[in-house]
């Protein structure tokens, strides 16, 4: 199985999502979270299957984006290892997302 390595920026991602999601609905938030685990472990599977995120920054070179599954707004930006993936980010699509990868 290949390892899924989770930035602690990225871990605030998943807290913040489902804090704020609970707020309002804790089902709901489990269920985001719980499709946001799915596209991790399916993306750790088939790296390729994201896009590329073109970008100037060279620090940024390699990184790919996918949508969460039946949550498409978020979008999940990882970076192929050489063991799995690494989750640099989760972010909701109408997010500054250049500034918050930077």
């Amino acid at each position: 199985m290949s390892e899924i390595l989770i930035t602690p920026a990225a871990e605030n991602d998943l807290v913040s999502i489902w804090a704020y999601i609970a707020r309002d609905n804790r089902d709901a938030a489990d269920r985001v979270y719980a499709a946001i685990r799915e596209t991790l472990e399916a993306l750790a599977a088939m790296p390729a299957m994201g896009t590329v995120y073109q970008v100037k920054r060279p620090r940024l070179k390699g990184i790919r984006f996918f949508p969460v599954k039946q949550f498409r707004n978020y979008l999940v930006y990882y970076r192929e290892t050489a063991q799995g993936i690494e989750i640099i980010r989760v972010l909701h699509a109408h997010m500054n997302i250049g500034k918050r990868l930077s």
